[in-house]
């Protein structure tokens, strides 16, 4: 049985909408994850939408501005759901602003009969008017298939065509921000990222306790207790709760600077940058509240969806339903 889709679940078709997309990959909500847990994007919100006190504005770092140019472009990241951020600034900022390249129907020859180049004109024109330009003058290679051969026969040769061709570079450059390197290691970046939720909740933990729990060493994190004695029970224990300091200090500088890249645009970056102390409460806070929304958000869409399904919506659900569905 099909997975029923909820409001708020990404789906396919979000990565491609009128006139924008982009590749699919996870890579676009762990940077807003990432910015959720930014100190220095967090300040660019308050700027933004209720202004800075003076300790606000001692924090500030240098190239504030590059932060606020990124608010302007993402928005607030505390109290919506992924998907709608994604469509509403995601695709945007992330997307080609042209429809995603297609296969076309240029002309079809009738069997037995002389077509000259003329006549194939207006045909070619209105395919390289209408759609090669809405698709970004995308690369594209015109052939003709025959259309009385065998389909598998017809589709190996396209596939050696293919594969004959030199893959041209994608035109991307209208894209206002770009995923840095040429692969996203996920699965370590989501590591580091629960880390920094991890200390969020646990601020006055020992780092060892919080590499252990975060299993940020495979050879550490599975010989150490977080929930373990003050004390170490012998000398080896306090050696590798030693090592498991280090490799968490590490850990928590390398995430605390890809969030604050994330801020900058820079995304996944641990590159230097000019960080804003992590409060680490006030983040826990943050992150409690949006926490909370999620849940009061989600069961009224559930409500939505159940109404929806039930062909009894009001006037002002419906309204509703349509916002929704927009975004």
């Amino acid at each position: 049985m099909p997975k029923t889709l909820m409001l708020w679940t990404l789906r396919g078709g979000d990565f491609s909408q009128p006139n924008w997309h982009a590749q699919p990959t996870a890579g676009y909500q762990l940077m807003f994850e990432f910015l959720r847990v930014s100190p220095t994007y967090e300040l660019a919100r308050k700027a933004k939408t209720k202004g800075l006190n003076n300790t606000d504005k001692a924090r500030l770092p240098s190239d504030f501005e590059r932060v606020l140019e990124m608010y302007d472009l993402f928005g607030d990241v505390n109290k919506v759901l992924f998907r709608t951020w994604w469509l509403q600034h995601g695709l945007q900022a992330f997307g080609n602003p042209f429809k995603k390249p297609a296969v076309h129907q240029v002309a079809v020859l009738a069997a037995g009969v002389g077509v000259s180049a003329d006549q194939l004109n207006a045909d070619l024109d209105f395919y390289l008017k209408n759609g090669r330009d809405e698709e970004g003058l995308n690369a594209s290679v015109l052939v003709a298939l025959p259309l009385n051969q065998k389909q598998s026969d017809v589709l190996k040769q396209i596939k050696k065509l293919l594969d004959d061709l030199k893959a041209p570079e994608i035109l991307d450059t209208q894209a206002k921000v770009k995923l840095m390197g040429k692969r996203l290691h996920a699965n370590a970046i989501f590591t580091g990222l629960r880390l920094l939720w991890l200390k969020s909740a646990k601020p006055n933990w020992e780092l060892w306790r919080l590499g252990a729990k975060g299993n940020l060493s495979k050879s550490y994190s599975g010989v150490l207790d977080p929930n373990g004695p003050r004390k170490s029970k012998d000398a080896i224990e306090q050696d590798d709760r030693i090592i498991m300091s280090k490799i968490t200090f590490r850990a928590l500088k390398k995430f605390e600077a890809l969030a604050e890249n994330a801020a900058r645009g820079y995304f996944p970056s641990d590159q230097s940058v000019e960080l804003t102390e992590f409060e680490y409460p006030q983040i826990a806070q943050r992150l409690l509240e949006h926490t909370k929304w999620i849940k009061v958000e989600k069961a009224r869409l559930m409500e939505l969806s159940k109404a929806n399904k039930s062909n009894k919506l009001s006037p002002a659900a419906n309204r509703l339903r349509t916002k929704v569905s927009s975004h």
